[in-house]
């Protein structure tokens, strides 16, 4: 066994603010990571500067380009994977841990689930494979037991990968750039055999502060600001190429289906906007036909 017990990486593209409180947040958890190593997707020095001003024992990983969250993860895993260490904290910029002790809480639940354990976190669930769609973890699950298994742990959810996965090539597919890397990289865990469990104490934490515990999902389709509807080309993109690759033919064919039907009920909300919404559609299915992997 590795003597390098924990790291963790920051994946971070252009919030220095943000990314600062995060790295105290990560350093004041009362079990702070050995090595603490941030992946930046800036095209500039200034992330970098701030931390040798305020972090000089956070290390800075420079990227070419914008690689998105899959770039940076896939990027971040492998080079702490190669390091030794045994458990690696996959991070977001803008999502701390919300208690001081969630680190220790989940080192703990690694540490004592056996060698099957791939990965824990604080949020997940379970996916239906025939729509695609998460299903919700209940409230009576996570009364259950301190432990509970499902198939993903959403990015920002405090990832703890099994550092051993990674040097078997279970990563994050890097041209998926952004939505579902986290969901592929996960399921490919389970097709290699891990469990990935999440801490219940947490999640119960996490969904009280949040005012989720009675949360009933809309099935109405609402109108979204236009500034965000990128993110649904690259929702509808990566989700047909996860489930694909998965062999989840149902779910492939579910989400087309409600995808379009998506297009078609936005035209309530305008013209304009349905055209937007149809042209975002029309774009993320070709691109994922013809395999091209654009990166906003």
């Amino acid at each position: 066994m590795s003597n390098k017990k924990f790291a963790a990486f920051i994946v971070t593209y252009q919030r220095p603010d943000i990314l600062m409180d995060t790295i105290q947040k990560i350093l004041n958890q009362t079990r702070p990571p050995e090595k603490l190593m941030v992946v930046d997707n800036n095209d500039n020095d200034e992330t970098k500067n701030r931390l040798a001003q305020l972090y000089p024992e956070v290390v800075h990983l420079k990227m070419d380009y914008n690689s998105g969250f899959a770039g940076g993860g896939s990027r971040g895993l492998q080079v702490l994977a190669k390091e030794g260490y045994e458990w690696i904290l996959w991070a977001d910029d803008n999502d701390p841990p919300e208690t001081e002790d969630t680190l220790e809480k989940l080192l703990q639940l690694a540490e004592r689930s056996g060698s099957e354990c791939g990965q824990v976190g604080v949020v997940g669930h379970k996916i239906n494979r025939r729509t695609g769609l998460v299903v919700r973890t209940t409230n009576e699950e996570l009364e259950s037991s301190e432990a509970l298994e499902v198939d993903t742990i959403g990015g920002g959810q405090m990832k703890i990968i099994r550092g051993e996965s990674v040097l078997k090539g279970i990563v994050p597919e890097a041209k998926l750039f952004f939505g579902f890397e986290d969901l592929d990289h996960d399921l490919s865990q389970k097709r290699a055999g891990y469990k990935i469990l999440v801490h219940t104490g947490l999640f119960k934490h996490v969904r009280k502060k949040f005012n989720r515990v009675n949360y009933k999902r809309s099935r109405t389709v609402r109108k979204k600001d236009e500034s965000v509807l990128w993110r649904d080309y690259y929702s509808l993109r990566n989700g047909l190429f996860v489930m694909s690759k998965n062999k989840y033919y149902l779910a492939f064919f579910s989400i087309l289906f409600l995808s379009v039907a998506r297009s078609l009920v936005s035209y309530k909300y305008g013209f304009r906007y349905g055209t937007l919404v149809t042209k975002n559609t029309c774009k993320a299915v070709r691109d994922y036909g013809l395999g091209r992997w654009y990166k906003r």
